[in-house]
């Protein structure tokens, strides 16, 4: 699993060496991750792409299979757009939506 540190300094180099590298940059963003079967029993959290958690939609466990357990959604441009799909699309109530506290 990459460290925050590691994709931190490669979102950085991204706009540093503007190599048109765009495909990239759009996976820069806040992401939320959506488990269905234990969506009731958790907080959801916005994860930024940098964090160790998220890895830029990716999650820590590069060979899951997206959609078995769960799925990485976005990326949003910012945390209240995050927000605002999961209370609008998720049906996800207001206060179980949360921050993450790693990122």
């Amino acid at each position: 699993m990459p460290k925050k540190e590691e994709l931190k300094k490669l979102e950085n180099s991204l706009d540093i060496f503007n190599l048109g590298i765009n495909v990239l940059k759009k996976g820069i963003g806040y992401y939320v991750y959506f488990n269905k079967p234990t969506e009731k029993s958790r907080k959801l959290k916005i994860h930024h792409s940098s964090c160790g958690n998220c890895a830029w939609g990716t999650g820590k466990i590069g060979k899951a299979n997206p959609g078995k357990n769960g799925v990485w959604l976005g990326p949003f441009e910012n945390p209240l757009q995050a927000k605002e799909f999961m209370i609008a699309e998720l049906k996800i109530s207001n206060n179980r939506v949360k921050n993450c506290t790693c990122c």
